[in-house]
């Protein structure tokens, strides 16, 4: 259930997003599997199994959603060994050449053959529309798959008004300064980092499961190369890894937390579905304030103003209570 990337956008205008609508609207574009002629298809689905009418899952002031995509896979390859042999057929037959356009007509023809037999690869990606704290985060590090769901998303309310998250400090200067001093407070430097020299054909230096505090991995930073991907753990809570687009990776939970699980005695699957969610969304929100307040807040204009007060962090050490329902602190739906 955990997300294992953020993808960050924040959104400009709560005012112009409804919680209470979003479910309907969802289920207008529900997913509808491809057709034999269809090269590719995307819609929503409900993002828990549990809850399989549920197209907008509300837990403690936001929404899960999920974006399912489905694409047929017909190699290129294929289709220009075809239409190569059905050209010099052609050639051969009426003693002809075949032109430009000609020949991209008998390669599109081939596709459309081909189309209804090519094999089909589905893929479900989620995203939490965080309605308190005025943030969208999609599980992906792949930016063109954010930008599909964000597209789609679009598309189906009428207005999506977000933007990519920018932060005073560049992040590439920033981990540079904490890999070569400390990292700020509350963070730790883990044993992974990705170092880079200036310029589209720098030398790159990739070191994991490595003493980030050793001499060679400073001579690096001496030598002009510059931090691109740095892992992180915060508060003794969570692992993560950082990079210079802003995106954070390779999300974990540590053992803090996984022992927060443990003892929220979830009676089934839907509880414990619940929990982690619960989790994902309280902790997640302190992660990315901790994360953009180490690069000195947010560039340009004020954060979106929240449709609900923010709750207070606990203190890193602080143990859950019993676990929170879907509902909890979320905004009133109708389901």
């Amino acid at each position: 259930m955990w997300f294992k990337n953020l993808q960050l956008y924040r959104i400009t205008d709560l005012s112009k997003l409804k919680p209470d609508q979003l479910e309907a609207e969802l289920q207008k574009r529900a997913f509808v599997p491809l057709g034999s002629s269809d090269r590719m298809a995307a819609g929503w689905v409900p993002p828990a199994s549990h809850a399989p009418e549920v197209f907008a899952y509300a837990n403690s002031g936001a929404m899960l959603i999920a974006l399912k995509t489905e694409e047929k896979l017909l190699p290129s390859s294929v289709v220009k060994e075809m239409a190569e042999e059905r050209i010099a057929e052609i050639q051969d037959k009426e003693v002809r050449k075949i032109g430009k356009k000609e020949a991209k007509e008998i390669r599109e023809r081939i596709e459309e053959e081909l189309m209804p037999r090519a094999f089909s690869r589905s893929r479900v990606l989620r995203a939490l529309i965080d309605f308190e704290a005025g943030w969208i985060w999609v599980d992906t590090s792949a930016q063109a798959k954010a930008e599909l769901l964000t597209q789609l998303l679009r598309e189906t309310l009428g207005s999506l008004p977000t933007k990519l998250v920018q932060t005073q400090l560049d992040p590439v200067t920033a981990m540079t300064t904490w890999l070569e001093h400390e990292a700020p407070d509350n963070f730790t430097l883990d044993a992974d980092c990705t170092l880079k020299a200036p310029g589209d054909d720098g030398a790159q230096v990739t070191c994991r499961r490595h003493d980030l505090n050793a001499e060679e991995v400073k001579l690096h930073l001496k030598s002009g190369k510059l931090v691109t991907q740095l892992a992180l753990s915060w508060a003794d809570r969570l692992s993560f890894v950082l990079n210079d687009k802003l995106q954070i990776k390779r999300l974990a939970f540590l053992d803090l937390i996984e022992d927060q699980i443990k003892e929220s005695n979830a009676e089934d699957a839907a509880a414990m579905y619940d929990t982690n969610l619960t989790l994902l969304v309280q902790e997640g929100r302190q992660l990315v304030n901790a994360v953009i307040e180490a690069l000195g807040g947010e560039l340009g204009e004020s954060a979106a103003t929240p449709l609900l007060a923010s709750a207070p962090a606990p203190a890193p050490a602080a143990k859950a209570d019993a676990p929170a329902s879907k509902d909890a602190g979320a905004v009133d739906v109708p389901w």
